[in-house]
């Protein structure tokens, strides 16, 4: 698997698995977003359309190339990553987040054992999206005490 950046959705299999989310959910209204004639950027495109179900389509989507019935303790360190990367992504457009997923993210964050080669790079993005997933669980208590 390729990591080209310090964000945890910056590798080949979370970028695939967003894609196939997008793809699954949206179909034709992404690839015409898509095309190279559309003004919108990359992220713009991506902040357009993820949604609760493009979430789910692109965990399905890593859950088969893993495969389907392999618990997630059993998934290797860059599978994980690219785990932690489409819940990461859609976190950060808004898009809500089950918390099983979000506990699951958050605890492979803070144990995450790859050798980055911009190491303290990573390690203040991975602090950001710690933080970002963090929120979330206290969104969520806010809302609860309510």
């Amino acid at each position: 698997m390729g990591h080209w950046g310090v964000k945890s959705y910056e590798n080949d299999d979370a970028d695939f698995a967003i894609d196939a989310g997008l793809e699954k959910v949206h179909g034709e209204a992404y690839e015409a977003l898509m095309d190279d004639s559309n003004a919108l950027s990359f992220d713009e495109v991506q902040k357009q359309l993820v949604n609760p179900e493009t979430l789910t389509a692109a965990i399905d989507s890593l859950r088969q190339e893993y495969g389907s019935q392999r618990p997630f303790d059993d998934w290797e360190e860059d599978e994980r990553l690219a785990f932690v990367g489409v819940v990461v992504r859609h976190a950060e457009f808004g898009v809500p987040v089950p918390a099983d997923w979000r506990d699951q993210a958050i605890t492979w964050l803070d144990s995450e054992a790859i050798a980055w080669d911009e190491a303290t790079l990573r390690k203040l993005r991975r602090q950001k999206e710690n933080a970002l997933l963090s929120s979330l669980k206290s969104e969520i208590s806010s809302s609860d005490a309510s």
